[in-house]
């Protein structure tokens, strides 16, 4: 039997990217974290030039655990010979295409990971009380074996799209794809675009220049009543903290949903800056005769079915304050309505020993564990157990921490206590 790991993760985002850098730290701790793509890429497709983390640059995948950890954002610029430009530059949020080639940096110093392999089943080994985690190499199909104590599951989220929605029509995209088809979309002469939060305003922001004073059609929808900026003010980043995750866990299940629902404008915003900037854009354009054309903002839109014909498709649209239907044609359609999280079919062996809702979701206890023996852990699936925080990159640390912790059965990563001055109870 091969030696038998502390701890495999399942997926290498920067969550479990994260873990794998502050595992390196504990000389005691075995651990491997399995991939399936041949490299670290986060969101390639949203990969757009000039844009910015919605997290400051210490909210990176070690510092908030541990600030002494040689896998820090400021070791990545001291590294890359960058450290004094971006301090000159004075920018708290780094550049997307930056942070993930910190990632990258990061990937390339740590040797528990394993790229290009995908987890097709997990097994529990009674006899020996560990996991068999059986992955296959994506280029040859060879398997592997692999025995741990502990696992992690962080395979990210799926791109959402609405139930209507013709996932195989070639004009409708979702806006994890959007760089991908970029070129495409630009020669279409009726573009729209429907959702509310970053993505949305980055996709609408880049159209703008091929758009503006041209006789092209650029509608961007949403449902929400406005288009609105996350809230980046003091007492709200109080609630990016264990007390907040604390007070949110200890709450009724229905107390959860309508507390999550009221809290879109923590986690859902757009970037204040790219809202002043898609303005100021607008604004210089309107000095032009026609220089707007057929550009239009339109909230309080919800899209209720899309139609197909030879020629377009055809939105149907619900004003919802007005409760008037409309339909409008467009040459193509994108998607930028979120994601969500999918179980994974390799846990298909071992579902009987997981916690599940109601609603089919994990049962996820405090330290982010989904079973009895505190042995399987998940990463950015507790955002209806443990709240808006689950998905923030600058809390990745922080769950880590909790979760390494209860793995090595005692406190490893000092944990801050009473962070808010304000109380949530």
């Amino acid at each position: 039997m091969q030696k038998i790991l502390d701890l495999i993760g399942i997926g290498i985002g920067p969550f479990n990217l994260g873990m794998a850098a502050l595992c390196d730290g504990i000389p005691t701790l075995k651990s491997l974290f399995i991939d399936q793509k041949n490299k670290f890429d986060w969101h390639p497709g949203m990969m757009l030039e000039g844009t910015k983390l919605q997290v400051p640059f210490h909210a990176d995948l070690v510092t908030l655990a541990n600030p002494q950890s040689p896998y820090s954002f400021l070791c990545y610029l001291k590294a890359r010979q960058r450290l004094f430009r971006f301090t000159i530059r004075e920018e708290y949020f780094p550049l997307r295409k930056e942070y993930n080639d910190y990632c990258q940096w990061v990937c390339g110093q740590l040797d528990n990971l394993l790229f290009g392999y995908r987890c097709e089943a997990i097994h529990k080994e009674e006899a020996w009380d560990c996991y068999r985690i059986e992955v296959k190499e994506v280029a040859t199909g060879q398997i592997k074996t692999y025995f741990a104590k502990h696992i992690v599951i962080g395979v990210g989220t799926l791109p959402y799209l609405p139930s209507f929605i013709d996932k195989s029509h070639p004009h409708i995209l979702h806006a994890a794809n959007y760089l991908n088809q970029k070129e495409r979309i630009k020669q279409q002469q009726s573009i729209t675009i429907i959702g509310s939060g970053q993505s949305a305003a980055e996709i609408f922001d880049d159209l703008l220049a091929t758009t503006i004073n041209e006789d092209k059609e650029l509608l961007w929808c949403t449902r929400s009543a406005r288009l609105f900026p996350m809230d980046y003010s003091k007492f709200a980043l109080e609630m990016t903290s264990p007390d907040y995750i604390d007070h949110f866990y200890a709450l009724s299940e229905e107390s959860k949903a309508l507390t999550l629902k009221a809290q879109t404008d923590l986690y859902k915003g757009i970037n204040r800056s790219l809202i002043s900037h898609i303005y100021d854009k607008l604004y210089a354009a309107s000095l032009e005769e026609n220089g707007l054309g057929k550009i239009q903002l339109r909230p309080n839109c919800r899209l209720e079915n899309v139609v197909s014909s030879e020629e377009k498709l055809h939105c149907h649209f619900l004003q919802t304050e007005m409760g008037e239907a409309f339909t409008h044609p467009t040459d193509i359609l994108i998607l930028a309505t979120g994601y969500h999280n999918a179980i994974p079919s390799f846990l298909q062996p071992i579902a009987s020993q997981i916690h599940w809702d109601v609603q089919g979701r994990y049962q996820i206890h405090r330290a982010y564990s989904i079973n009895d023996a505190q042995s399987i852990f998940v990463q950015n699936a507790e955002l209806h157990t443990h709240g808006f925080n689950a998905p923030d990159l600058g809390m990745g640390p922080y769950r880590n921490a909790v979760i390494l912790n209860t793995i090595l059965g005692y406190e490893h990563f000092e944990l801050e206590k009473n962070v808010p001055f304000q109380s949530f109870g």
